[in-house]
């Protein structure tokens, strides 16, 4: 749920003019029942760590029924949390405490502070970093708890543990603070910020975006994978798929994550990453499978995919924006001064949910187009194979797709997902209100990926039905396509109708 937490940051650092306490009371009211909001959340959390505890010291056999629920409840807590700053920022006032509080003097009046945005999601901050301290107890009995009883497995020290989880805070905060940063430098310096040399020297700067895989090894202390039998495997398996890449990497988390990953636009700086829970539990022909799951994104140019349909997206919405602003200031339509404050959150929201429906839709079909090559990756040409064995011949460049490949997928997929506290397919429990909100917020975790159960009965479905597999991929072309196009046509006919020079004075 990394980008839901980037979107989130994102709003509450918007140029706002955020309410006044809804309850009466000004400052106050503002950072009493938001320190009690706080301090409720993080009891919740002490409550869920203690119970964890407990009856895993009492009853050890319970551990998976105790890691399922554990997990649920810290979904929901994350959405939870959410809606509580949320309700902080908007009810309670904290947000315009905020901007009451970090005040600096310049030209003679006052002016918001350098990076005081960052003040708005603050309960948040608080938050997570008491939780990590909190729910270290819980997550290291559950690591170290067998049927038998507890045992000494290895586990992070209390400190390694919550610089584990700062450093992939971090990575979340990549996207935020530079748009933090161009606020901050239009309050104080807004002749440069609007200059044409300013603008210039920023798109100047996106390539600096095919470096950024350059930041991921030392923000999560990732290492090569050593040299063994899990590294000979995967690089046979590259070169017979004629894969290129920087390095395969190991990423330690002391068996808290089972997750694979690709990242890289460019093949000399293009990182395979795999946790090392996934290399511990996984069988060989399951992680052979995995990893052609992370080729599939780069043979497929998901990641360019991705890139090419955000940036078109994004200035597409900028410009259709801005031509109903002229269309506006044309009519002489003046907006009401309460909503002058709040012109910032209109534009953001409706970015945000375009790119939760329609690039959540794309990312969903990428996913299991990459799946579809995880399975082929791991198999022969027999369309009727009933098993592998050390004779079986895997053909150049996944060129097959065998009902053994598919089940060796959906076997992977299935481990990985019962290791990170899932609770199998959905349909095969009792509706009830419970399992209906759990749904609920595993889709919402898995708003790119799809729920694993779905990922796994469209990839049973090719079982035996070669042809349903080959519509799937003239779909997935025409609807990359399709949306390139649309949105290249939309942004001409839009830069057109605004201009392109005030275009990019928008972004």
């Amino acid at each position: 749920m990394p980008i839901l937490l980037i979107f989130g940051l994102v709003a509450a650092c918007l140029p706002v003019t955020w309410p006044e306490p809804l309850l009466g009371g000004g400052l106050e009211t503002a950072a009493t029942f938001t320190i009690t909001a706080t301090t409720l959340s993080l009891c919740a959390a002490f409550a869920l760590r203690t119970w964890v505890v407990r009856t895993l010291r009492r009853s050890p056999g319970r551990k998976v029924e105790v890691a399922q629920i554990y997990s649920r409840l810290r979904r929901g807590f994350f959405f939870t949390n959410l809606g509580m700053v949320a309700t902080c920022v908007l009810v309670f006032g904290w947000g315009w405490l905020t901007q009451q509080m970090f005040i600096v003097e310049r030209n003679g009046g006052p002016l918001l502070a350098p990076f005081a945005e960052l003040a708005v999601p603050l309960p948040y901050f608080v938050i997570l970093l008491g939780a990590w301290l909190i729910y270290y107890d819980a997550e290291r009995t559950l690591h170290c708890t067998t049927v038998l009883g507890p045992n000494n497995k290895d586990y992070w020290s209390r400190i390694g543990y919550f610089f584990n989880h700062l450093r992939q805070f971090a990575f979340v905060m990549v996207p935020v603070l530079p748009i933090v940063a161009q606020q901050t430098a239009s309050r104080f310096f807004p002749e440069t910020w609007r200059s044409d040399w300013y603008l210039f020297g920023l798109l100047f700067a996106l390539p600096l975006i095919f470096l950024l895989p350059l930041l991921i090894k030392p923000l999560l202390g990732l290492k090569p994978m050593p040299a063994g039998p899990a590294r000979d495997r995967l690089e046979a398996m590259a070169k017979r798929l004629h894969f290129h890449y920087a390095d395969i990497l190991l990423w330690h988390t002391h068996g808290a994550v089972a997750n694979a990953m690709i990242f890289g636009l460019l093949p000399g700086i293009r990182y395979v990453i795999f946790t090392d829970r996934i290399i511990e539990e996984l069988l060989p022909d399951e992680l052979d499978a995995v990893f052609g799951h992370e080729v599939g994104h780069a043979k497929h140019g998901h990641i360019w995919l991705y890139m090419t349909f955000l940036l078109l997206s994004t200035t597409t919405l900028t410009a259709g924006l801005l031509l109903i602003g002229q269309q506006l200031d044309a009519a002489n339509v003046e907006l009401p001064k309460w909503a002058e404050g709040w012109i910032a959150l209109p534009p953001f929201i409706i970015i945000v949910s375009y790119i939760f429906v329609v690039f959540g839709f794309l990312s969903r079909r990428c996913e299991r187009q990459a799946d579809v090559y995880g399975c082929r990756a791991v198999s022969c040409t027999d369309t009727n194979c009933l098993g592998h064995d050390s004779a079986t011949i895997y053909p150049e460049r996944a060129q097959g797709l065998c009902p053994t490949g598919i089940r060796t997928f959906i076997g992977a997929l299935q481990r990985v997902d019962m290791i990170n506290g899932g609770i199998g397919f959905e349909e095969d429990r009792p509706r009830t209100i419970g399992t209906v909100i759990t749904g609920i917020f595993k889709w919402l975790k898995a708003w790119q990926h799809s729920t694993m159960s779905l990922r796994m009965a469209f990839l049973g479905s090719l079982i035996g039905n070669p042809q349903k597999e080959q519509r799937f991929q003239k779909h997935i072309t025409m609807l990359r396509w399709g949306l390139l196009l649309g949105l290249a046509a939309t942004l001409f006919g839009l830069g057109q109708a605004v201009g392109w020079e005030e275009l990019l004075h928008s972004m």
